[in-house]
Order: structure tokens, then C-alpha cells, then sequence
């Protein structure tokens, strides 16, 4: 993803707003058609991981092999309703006429590739689940390279949007025997078999995903449907603007999402053993941090959304970094609940997820629509960002009914590293102030560096605020100086 971050302001520049804007809604089609699958996918790495502890290795085969066949008759299922459906929502969409064969092409094909995504995801699913992190992480950075070579390759040749969805499905084909070879060494006792096939095992997986899917939706709606209004109500070149701001802010979501990355399995873990005290430990520790790695970089994207946008893509994009600023509140919101829903989760509390998802479907809908109408492109953008933190505000307060804990011990997380990002704020306004305007006229690199400089400006006062308030206690500490070796003279 980082790699597709880099590259995008290459990739506009060689398709255009409006080809861009095409390959944003592909992405939104193919999440769509995933809903067909109940969320059995879903349900791989929960009890992969349940079963690996327990040592069941015939359990996970069950699990592999019955995941694979159901995947395989969804692809067929999913091609045949894609091909009757992609026209007509092209035409509905209101694509240019003179771009519907390749938005076409490009829809069809993405959903080629996400039929034999889904086929082969269980491996990936095996890595997870028996927490081999490390080698997802090595993995992917390798993948990464090979996406990015393929992106500029094909852009260089004038392959345009084919090109780039030929270079997705041979990423795909790599990334796919990566993770099968990786799954068979964590996991020597693997086997690929109809035997295995077992609709006990399905209707587990149906039952514990299907519940899930209602999360999935609602994150569709609230992340990605606002791409269609768009289209729909604005035009297909207005996308491009709002995929921007919302893969500014999907990129920097994604490091502190990394810190709960391995949580669901650790959950199930821990709720095998019943251990409430070291669940609760889970939470407000995993939630500390969550919060303390996600309110500087959200803040300071308010603070300098117009530099920043201006430096990754150049002069034009006043929409995008206006944008940023709004949704921004709204995806911080999202963020800090991961480690409850990670939890939720884990512990096979999914109604929990169902309300939290009801209510942001239902409110994003709404809002972006009406407002779309009202007032245009800024509208959806705050339907989007009210939906997510009225929502998440609704999911913090009934999570901790359900497990039993204190909503004031949560907002209590959140007071010190949000002070903490007052006196940063200020000065990064400051610094706007007295020399935007001049940095805003010079070139790209000048852009950089100013970007840069406020960015470590920004999170070094930040994190002496944090260090002097004494936010972090010492069983917390102890996790930063062995996670993070560079940081433990800090703490």
C-alpha cells in the first residue's frame, strides 16, 4: 500500500483524474460483490488460530480446504453476476461514454482477480493465525517492490488502466506463492484434500462470519461508498480528488493499526483461558497506544493538510487537502476503537460489531446523500466524518457495557495525548502562517523538506509532552523498550 502511496502522483499524472477515478470505483465494485461471501472469509484466522493452540491440526485442514471449495464455487457465482451487472452500473454510474469499454475492462478483470484472491486467502490466513507476523511483514515488502516496478513499467510502455490491472494480477500471482509456500513451512502439517471438505466446519465459519458481515458492510459504506455519490452526483473526476484525501488517511491509519494487527488471534488466546483480568489489560494497554500513536499524526494532518497534499502531488488539489482536514476527526474516531472491535472480535462478541455497523451505514447514508445534494462534494465528505464519530462514540459506549468496563476509563486515554498535540498544533499553524504562502508558491522539494520539518517538529515536542505527563506506566514502558529498541532511552 505504501508503495501505491508513492507512486500515485505518478500514476494521475500518466491516466488522468478521471481514469483514476475509474480504478478508486473498481476497488469499491469489488468490495461490494465480497458481501456474497456471508464473511466466511472472515472466520479463517479466528479459529485457524483457536484450533493451532489446541492442536487440532485436522481441525485447520477442515477449516483450509472447506474455505478453498467455497471460495472456488463463489468465484464462478461472482464472474457470472459481475458480467450481467458491470454495464449497467457503468451506464448508472455515468462514466463518459468514450471511458466505458475501459472501465469495463478494468471492473471485469478486477473481479477476476478478487475470485482467485479469495481461492488462495486461506494461506494467508494460516500465517495469521498461528501469528508469523514477521514473516508477513518481510513478505510484503518484497511484494510491495514488485508492484511498484510493474506500476511504472507498464505506465512507461502507454498501457494506461489495462496495464495497471495486468501488473494487480501478476502482484497477485506472486503474493499467492509467497504465502502458499510460507503456509506450508509454518505449517508442515498442511494438506490439501476433498476429504477435508466438511459443512460442519462451513457452518462455523457462516455462523461467526455472517455476523461480521454487517461490520464489513458498514465500512463500506462509510469508507468507500461516497466514491459512487460522487460519480454519481458530481462526476467520475471528482472521485480522484476524494481518493486522495482518503489514501492519505488510509496510509497513516494503517501504522497504528498495525499495533493491533495480531490481536484477534492473542484474544482468542486469552478467552480460551478465561482470563478476564489480562482481557481487560489487553484493552486499556492496547487502547493507550492505539491512541497515543494515532492523535499526533491525525492532528497534525489538520495542522498541515494543504502543505502535505501540495508536497505528494503538486499544485491543484485544494479539494483533497480540504478533505483531509474533515474526514481526518472521523477516521481518528474509527481508529481508536480497533483494539474494542479487535476484542469483540476475538472473544466472538460480533453483535456488538452489528449495532456499531447498523447505526454507521444507516447515518453515513444518509447524511452523504442529503448533503451531496445540499452542498456538494464537502458534503459527503462531512456525512462521512460525523457518521464515523457519532458511531464510534455509540460502539465505545456499548462495548464497555458489554465487557463490563468504564467508558470514563477510556476517555480518560484520550486526554493527555490530545493535549499533548496543543502546543505542536499551534506552532505548525504558526509556521502556515508566516511562510505558507512562499512555500506553497516554490517547487516539490521545497515542499518536502517544509512537510518534513513541521512533521518532525510536530511529533519530538509531542513526544516530550507525553514522556513529562507520564502517560505510559511501567508495564507499558517495559513493552516500548523491547518493541521499540530506539526509544528505550526515552522511557
Amino acid at each position: 500500500m505504501l508503495a501505491a502511496f508513492i507512486l500515485t502522483p505518478y500514476i494521475i499524472h500518466r491516466i488522468g483524474a478521471e481514469r483514476f477515478g475509474i480504478l478508486a470505483i473498481a476497488g469499491v465494485f469489488t468490495g461490494y460483490f465480497g458481501l456474497f461471501d456471508f464473511g466466511v472469509g472472515t472466520s479463517f484466522v479466528k479459529y485457524i488460530s483457536e484450533f493451532h493452540i489446541k492442536r487440532d491440526p485436522e481441525k485447520i485442514n477442515q477449516i483450509i480446504n472447506t474455505g478453498m471449495f467455497f471460495y472456488g464455487l463463489f468465484a464462478i457465482a461472482i464472474l457470472i453476476l459481475a458480467g450481467l451487472l458491470i454495464k449497467p452500473l457503468i451506464v448508472f454510474l455515468k462514466v463518459p461514454p468514450y471511458l466505458r469499454g475501459e472501465a469495463g475492462f478494468v471492473f471485469f478483470l478486477g473481479m477476476v482477480f478478487f475470485g482467485i484472491s479469495n481461492i488462495v486467502s486461506v494461506f494467508g490466513a494460516v500465517i495469521f493465525g498461528l501469528q508469523r507476523m514477521d514473516i508477513v511483514n518481510k513478505a510484503a515488502i518484497g511484494v510491495s517492490v514488485f508492484n511498484a516496478l510493474g506500476t511504472v513499467f507498464f505506465l512507461k510502455k502507454g498501457y494506461g488502466l489495462s496495464g495497471l490491472m495486468i501488473n494487480n494480477g501478476l502482484t497477485l500471482a506472486v503474493s499467492s506463492i509467497i504465502n502458499i509456500i510460507i503456509a506450508f513451512r509454518i505449517f508442515p502439517g498442511l494438506k490439501l484434500a476433498f476429504s477435508y471438505i466438511d459443512k460442519a466446519v462451513f457452518k462455523k465459519l457462516f455462523n461467526f462470519g455472517s455476523k461480521l458481515q454487517v461490520s464489513y458492510f458498514a465500512n463500506l459504506v462509510s469508507f468507500h461508498t461516497d466514491k459512487l455519490l460522487i460519480s454519481y452526483f458530481l462526476g467520475v473526476g471528482l472521485v480522484a480528488f476524494y481518493q486522495l484525501a482518503s489514501s492519505l488517511l488510509q496510509q497513516i491509519r494503517q501504522v497504528p493499526l498495525l499495533l493491533i494487527s495480531a490481536l484477534i488471534p492473542a484474544v482468542s488466546e486469552i478467552t480460551a483461558k478465561d482470563d478476564k483480568e489480562s482481557l481487560k489489560r489487553l484493552y486499556l494497554s492496547g487502547s493507550k497506544f492505539l491512541i497515543l500513536v494515532s492523535a499526533p499524526l491525525t492532528v497534525f494532518v489538520i495542522a498541515g493538510a494543504p502543505l502535505i497534499i501540495s508536497a505528494w502531488m503538486g499544485d491543484g488539489y485544494g479539494l483533497s487537502a480540504a478533505a483531509s482536514r474533515i474526514l481526518a476527526a472521523g477516521y481518528f474516531a474509527a481508529t481508536v476503537t480497533g483494539v474494542a472491535s479487535s476484542i469483540s472480535a476475538g472473544a466472538a462478541r460480533t453483535g456488538l460489531d452489528m449495532k456499531f455497523g447498523l447505526l454507521m451505514a444507516a447515518l453515513n447514508l444518509f447524511l452523504s446523500v442529503y448533503l451531496v445534494i445540499k452542498i456538494g462534494f464537502i458534503g459527503v465528505v462531512l456525512g462521512t466524518a460525523v457518521s464515523l464519530t457519532v458511531a464510534s462514540v455509540f460502539y465505545i459506549r456499548i462495548f464497555s457495557r458489554y465487557f463490563g468496563y468504564s467508558v470514563g476509563d477510556f476517555a480518560r486515554l484520550l486526554r493527555i495525548p490530545l493535549c499533548a498535540c496543543v502546543a505542536p498544533f499551534l506552532g505548525v499553524l504558526a509556521f502556515n502562517h508566516l511562510y505558507g504562502e512562499v512555500i506553497m508558491r516554490s517547487g516539490r522539494m521545497v515542499k518536502l523538506g517544509a512537510a518534513g520539518a513541521a512533521g518532525i517538529f510536530f511529533m519530538s515536542v509531542y513526544a516530550v509532552c507525553v514522556i513529562l505527563s507520564g502517560y505510559l506506566d511501567e508495564y507499558e514502558k517495559g513493552i516500548v523498550r523491547d518493541k521499540v529498541p530506539f526509544l528505550r532511552r526515552l522511557f
